[in-house]
């Protein structure tokens, strides 16, 4: 039986090669797809199995002593304590793009696929593409195959795709899935650039601060502490501040990082996922864009499952999924409720929430009696998004100032209890 080589990605996106014996290239598939493994190359080799003895199965000596050492490494895999799923909104959204081109001009899927695995530069998605590939060359439906990956293809995408497989018009679905993912990516990249200001700012910040207090203040405060005269208060914490800074900077790096992590990993469990939802559509500040962004997000995705002809019923559950705030997701969870089991109209049921605006509603209503709420969905969310692009800048210009008060105020708070003695001082001269 030939032996195969192989090289693959896993779940985490870590490198795996090593051999395997199979009758055919595609056994080869199969059991790296048994194993959560990712082909992204597959060829035989010309050893054959018995060459193999006193090894491990399907390896020479030194590939054996190198797994047996990267067995020990992944005993300590910080991936498993901190774990990161790699994002792939911007390679779908070209993906999508560029099969809705193939497809126009009648190019078989598997085809079309190779064309794009081709032309695709990341190697992990590289990999699930041709994944993907090998299951429609061996009969399986494109959604089918997609559906192997909900982290890259959510169940909206595979819902169109097998809408537009049963209907023949999968073309159509792909234009309409390009232009979903090309909105969502723009209004992304946007909430990331609004994000970039204050995130300098506040880094910036630090290191001024941070520069100032193991550096100037010591110099500075050396002076006032030489002479025997009270000092005052403001005087006092800035040289107790400093002098913990200065003498336990090492505590205070660790300290820092300890309380970061320690956010970081609250944030992730039950209890810091709700708080933290709780407070963004709670905050001022930021309480309008963050529930403007997820009716946006909702509306559009229900306008586009429902154009394309999937149901009401099942649009609403695959749109709920695109909605990341638990507490707008449990009013969803009703307005589910309320549709499906009461057979409440959809504007009704909008109108229950307290986050939908009245002018969605209302329009929704008007697509309701005018058979048209699939069109009329994605006007309010065209609408939507004009309406988030200016609260994103009107929060920007307001960001600009607030940062520079900030700055400002702690700046002068260290201007002044440096100052403060030293009128005391001139006084007393």
């Amino acid at each position: 039986m030939p032996i195969y080589q192989y090289r693959a990605f896993g779940k985490n996106e870590e490198m795996h090669k090593g051999t395997h014996d199979a009758a055919s290239e595609g056994e080869v598939h199969q059991f790296l797809r048994t194993q959560n493994l990712y082909p992204i190359e597959i060829k035989p080799t010309r050893f054959s199995k018995h060459k193999k003895k006193g090894n491990l199965p399907g390896g020479s000596k030194k590939e054996n002593s190198l797994l047996k050492g990267s067995i020990k490494f992944k005993a300590l895999d910080l991936k498993k304590w901190f774990p990161y799923q790699k994002k792939y909104h911007t390679q779908v959204a070209g993906f999508t793009r560029q099969l809705e081109t193939l497809l126009e001009v009648t190019i078989p899927y598997d085809k079309a696929l190779e064309m794009i695995i081709a032309q695709t530069p990341d190697h992990s998605f590289q990999s699930i593409l041709s994944d993907i590939r090998s299951r429609v060359v061996e009969g399986s439906h494109l959604a089918e195959a997609m559906g192997h990956y909900p982290h890259v293809f959510p169940p909206m995408y595979v819902s169109m795709v097998r809408a537009g497989e049963n209907g023949g018009t999968l073309g159509m679905i792909m234009s309409r899935l390009a232009i979903y993912y090309e909105n969502q990516e723009k209004l992304r990249s946007k909430l990331k650039s609004a994000m970039i200001y204050p995130i300098f700012m506040m880094g910036f910040c630090l290191l001024v601060v941070t520069f100032m207090m193991l550096y100037i203040v010591p110099k500075i405060t050396a002076i006032f502490e030489a002479r025997d005269t009270v000092l005052p208060l403001a005087t006092r914490i800035l040289i107790a501040i400093s002098g913990f800074l200065t003498n336990h900077w090492l505590l205070s790096f660790f300290g820092l990082i300890a309380l970061i992590s320690g956010s970081v990993f609250y944030f992730r469990t039950p209890h810091g996922i709700l708080f933290k939802d709780r407070m963004a559509i709670t905050l001022p500040l930021i309480k309008k864009l963050v529930i403007k962004v997820l009716v946006l997000r909702f509306c559009q995705t229900l306008g586009t499952l429902l154009k394309t002809g999937v149901d009401l019923k099942s649009s609403l559950e695959i749109s709920k999924h695109v909605v990341v705030n638990h507490i707008f997701l449990g009013s969803l969870n009703q307005l589910i409720i309320d549709v499906n089991n009461k057979g409440l109209p959809l504007s009704a049921a909008m109108r229950r929430i307290p986050f939908f605006p009245e002018y969605v509603c209302h329009v929704v209503a008007i697509g309701e009696q005018a058979a048209k709420v699939d069109d009329l969905l994605e006007k309010v969310a065209e609408r939507m998004q004009m309406e988030v692009s200016h609260t994103m800048e009107g929060l920007t210009s307001l960001l600009q100032p607030v940062m520079i008060l900030i700055m400002g105020g702690i700046v002068a708070f260290i201007a002044l209890a440096i100052l403060l003695p030293m009128l005391s001082m001139n006084q007393l001269l």
